[in-house]
């Protein structure tokens, strides 16, 4: 009885033994495969720091937490708007009276364009018209004059006949009668011709009227050019004032998870300051510190699987993207004084950036640890 109970014993340390021995060798397999380390941590090279743009003010709502996942275009603080909005409101009545004003003068524009031509065209015809006239009534008073010169030798002729008894008194007094009536048309076409001078002249002064008035045409423009200056300033400062108004609202330029949030309801803040800070989980990468003794074999493209501590039953996994070229202690606060010396020799740790290609990335929050496995290249 007690040499079978022997001889159990021994099958079952051999059977422990064994186990131990595979398990050792496994582990060795292992650890000869793959780099093991648990100096793991959920990184960022890119922490997005929001706050009002060129607005400042008390903040009058804030709506998202940490912790909490943001859209795109999601707003997730507001600012007191007051402000902003009277200014708005200002700028835009300004524009529209501009505008209504600017309307009025170039429909008074038209119209004195219209009026000035229309005025030019007649004070022209006038002048056209009235100098054709004169030139007419000159040849017809050149015309009478020359009958009133010729009546007036007629009657000199006849008069020396008449006092010579060689013509009857009645030829004399025709002649007579003839140079009365020429001399009594010359005298109504002289005045006339005055008649006329005056209105050619008032007609020519209508026309430079005219032609000056075209001065107020000029000066009606430049008040529009003027108008449309001021119009597009105000444009351009209303487009500005709606920008503000606009930032009063804080939106996510991202999808991501707001990491933290510096200040609540009621805090005022200056442009540019921080309110929120988000993270990107498309930026996020897993740093690990893996001593210089487990280095070998790691290179960028090597495939390794991460287990984070905060969520253990859930897998990621990931590519070697890049083996910094410096150990974490030479960017140490206080990092190691050699000039005298090393006489403990310390393992130092190489950062590598690995790529999460695998997983619920949407899970990870920086800072988290965990354990990495990064499969050697042979």
């Amino acid at each position: 009885m007690s040499q079978s109970r022997k001889t159990i014993g021994v099958i079952i340390l051999s059977l422990v033994t064994l186990v131990l021995v595979v398990f050792l060798i496994r582990f060795i397999h292992h650890r000869m495969r793959y780099a093991v380390t648990n100096a793991v941590f959920v990184e960022t090279d890119r922490l997005i720091n929001l706050g009002f743009e060129d607005v400042s003010g008390r903040i009058s709502q804030v709506i998202k937490n940490e912790g909490e996942t943001v859209n795109p275009g999601e707003v997730l603080a507001k600012l007191e708007e007051k402000t902003y909005r009277n200014e708005v409101t200002r700028l835009s009545s300004e524009l529209e009276a501009l505008k209504h004003e600017k309307a009025a003068k170039e429909i008074f524009l038209a119209r004195i364009k219209k009026d000035i031509s229309l005025k030019i065209d007649l004070a022209k015809q006038d002048v056209f018209r009235l100098e054709k006239e004169y030139a007419s009534l000159s040849a017809q008073i050149k015309a009478i004059q020359a009958d009133v010169e010729q009546l007036r030798r007629d009657q000199r002729r006849y008069k020396a006949l008449y006092q010579k008894e060689l013509i009857p008194k009645r030829r004399l007094e025709e002649i007579e009668t003839n140079l009365k009536k020429a001399c009594e048309q010359e005298k109504a076409l002289l005045a006339q011709q005055e008649a006329l001078k005056v209105g050619i002249n008032q007609a020519r002064k209508q026309l430079l009227l005219a032609r000056n008035q075209r001065r107020q045409i000029t000066e009606v423009q430049k008040d529009l050019l003027a108008l449309e200056e001021k119009i597009k300033a105000l444009e351009a400062s209303l487009k500005q004032a709606k920008l503000r108004l606009d930032h009063c609202l804080l939106k996510s330029p991202i999808k991501g998870v707001v990491a933290k949030r510096f200040h609540v309801a009621g805090d005022v803040v200056e442009p540019g300051e921080p309110v929120y800070a988000l993270v990107d989980p498309r930026d996020l990468y897993i740093l690990v510190l893996l001593e210089e003794t487990k280095l070998h074999g790691v290179k960028p493209g090597c495939p390794a699987k991460i287990r984070i501590d905060a969520y253990p039953s859930q897998d990621f996994e990931g590519v070697v993207e890049e083996v910094l070229p410096a150990t974490a202690a030479k960017f140490a606060l206080v990092p190691r004084d050699i000039s005298a010396g090393e006489f403990t020799k310390v393992a130092q740790r190489v950062p590598i950036k690995i790529r999460l290609t695998k997983g619920p990335i949407g899970l990870l929050r920086v800072g988290l640890g965990g354990e990495v496995e990064i499969k050697r290249y042979e």
